[in-house]
């Protein structure tokens, strides 16, 4: 008997690339999502739609009614000038509410997407692991603090018997990034010939291969553990140095001193004041200056993640942007 996964947050990037992999396994699969979304990023794909809103219990019992498994990747990420109320109502209350029903309806494997900013960043020599714990500077990152808080409810009940388990994707590149979310650097990268680049680094992942890893966690890996989906560890100058081998193409790299990064998020902080939108902060400006890595030994080892070849991820991006009529935009 086929079995039925719901997955939220199937609109975005990481969500829709979870939805093809379990339509080439042949799961059907069941998304929650509200009615002013977009479903680009869903196209020539294969799922049941249940119209709802994920703060809303009657919606989470809707989408929760006959299915085996929940693989639950949506999130608030970052929006200018949201309260940490929202936040939290979207990032913990919703998912603490959807493991509570999904306990009572007895789901099979609860899947929860959560960030690798939930765990210490490392050096390229000594990536950050699993046993890394949240770094408390990151609280004021409304985001990271939130996913945190759920990521450990969900802990917690599996220490008492629910079947939950985290995985913690890094910097996600790849095909179907309608909004786009993490392809915004790329994006940059892409349409311009002087590229800024701040002195710090991540781990960027193919999500194609995360979203693998993920639908592969339904099956494989323990109940109560965590696993970082973390691919190749970049600086940003070597990411667009990757962007512009992929196309081909000659660029002009310019640092951004970390001086210049914190005089700039002083200012934005400073004009908040004001009500002016702004997404830059003394957070965002710490996490560009800093080497931000990871190791994915765990998850390869236990939900068989391959490794990124970040130009592939590259390259299939920028088709799918590209096919998307993108360069407009």
């Amino acid at each position: 008997m086929t079995q039925t996964v719901l997955v939220t947050g199937a609109t975005g990037l990481l969500g829709a690339n979870i939805v093809e992999q379990l339509n080439l396994r042949g799961y059907n699969v069941r998304i929650l999502a509200r009615k002013s979304s977009s479903f680009k990023a869903l196209q020539g794909l294969d799922y049941e739609l249940i119209y709802g809103d994920l703060t809303q219990t009657d919606s989470l019992k809707q989408a929760l009614h006959g299915v085996d498994y929940v693989i639950h990747s949506a999130a608030l990420t970052a929006t200018a000038n949201v309260d940490f109320e929202q936040f939290f109502l979207v990032n913990t209350k919703a998912t603490k509410d959807l493991v509570d029903l999904a306990k009572k309806q007895g789901i099979k494997r609860f899947v929860y997407v959560s960030t690798a900013n939930c765990f210490t960043n490392g050096t390229k020599q000594q990536p950050g692991t699993e046993e890394g714990g949240f770094m408390q500077w990151l609280v004021s990152s409304k985001y990271a603090y939130t996913k945190y808080l759920a990521q450990e409810y969900v802990l917690e009940q599996a220490q008492q018997g629910f079947p939950g388990l985290v995985v913690a994707p890094t910097f996600l590149i790849g095909p179907r990034d309608s909004k786009p979310s993490s392809g915004r650097l790329l994006l940059y990268a892409v349409r311009n010939k002087i590229l800024f680049y701040p002195p710090g680094g991540k781990s960027f992942i193919d999500v194609r291969l995360a979203a693998e890893a993920v639908v592969n966690a339904l099956e494989k890996g323990r109940i109560g553990q965590t696993y970082l989906l973390a691919g190749e560890n970049l600086t940003y100058k070597e990411f667009f140095e990757k962007v512009a081998h992929v196309l081909q193409q000659k660029k002009l790299y310019v640092p951004v001193p970390k001086v210049v990064l914190a005089s700039v998020a002083y200012l934005m902080e400073f004009l908040k004041v004001f009500g002016v939108k702004t997404l830059f902060d003394r957070t965002n400006q710490r996490l560009l200056t800093i080497d931000n890595y990871f190791s994915n030994q765990k998850a390869q080892g236990e939900l068989g993640l391959k490794p990124t070849k970040i130009e592939e991820a590259i390259k299939a991006a920028i088709e799918w942007f590209e096919q998307n009529g993108y360069w407009g935009k």
